[in-house]
């Protein structure tokens, strides 16, 4: 993270964070390799990649039932609920960092932006005591748009009513951050917490 200039945060009128590794630590490989174990016969990881990355899914254009269908046909043979389990089995929590942005909720506009799906947020908040539907949250699935689509930054600024020049914006992965930029925001990738902590403290 580049240390911020004079007044930048003083001048930050809201933080834009995203979920998954930044707030919500997650393995894709773990889940991809699960699910093609539990097929029989056992289904190649990155072929269950190929289906489970259909952004109609996190467009919330398709439901995960969908999904779970298709992979019956490719001999997965366990019902919704335990799939449901194999689908979130690969994410977790970060306790500290989820203490951390609820402190900076507390004296700043504070929103969650995710690329995800109903399944998956759901366990979160399960997973999270339902801390996390206290904050205010754009999820792609229920807005109809994703990451790095220049017009999601842009219908997240509109419905939240925020000045992307004045927002900064976090996520783990650089071509978001890249995008978020080209709509306007301030952006940096996150790399941990403590960089974050040093980076919004020096400004």
């Amino acid at each position: 993270m580049a240390i911020p200039t004079a007044g930048t945060m003083r001048d930050t009128a809201a933080l834009v964070f995203d979920l998954g590794g930044v707030i919500v630590p997650h393995d894709n490989g773990l889940l991809h390799r699960r699910l093609g174990e539990r097929c029989r016969p056992v289904q190649p990881a990155d072929a269950i990649a190929a289906m489970a990355r259909d952004p109609r899914y996190e467009l919330g254009a398709l439901p995960i039932a969908h999904l779970h269908e298709r992979l019956r046909a490719a001999g997965y043979a366990f019902d919704w609920d335990a799939f449901v389990a194999d689908w979130c089995s690969h994410l977790a929590l970060d306790a500290a960092m989820l203490d951390y942005v609820e402190r900076l909720a507390a004296s700043r506009r504070v929103l969650l932006f995710s690329n995800t799906n109903r399944e998956h947020w759901e366990y979160l908040l399960r997973l999270s005591a339902g801390r996390l539907g206290r904050l205010e949250a754009y999820l792609s699935h229920e807005i109809g748009a994703a990451k790095p689509a220049l017009a999601a930054f842009r219908l997240v600024a509109a419905r939240a009513g925020i000045d992307p020049a004045r927002s900064l914006f976090i996520d783990d992965k650089p071509a978001n951050v890249a995008a978020a930029r080209g709509a306007g925001f301030r952006a940096e990738v996150f790399v941990g917490r403590r960089a974050l902590e040093r980076y919004l403290a020096a400004g």
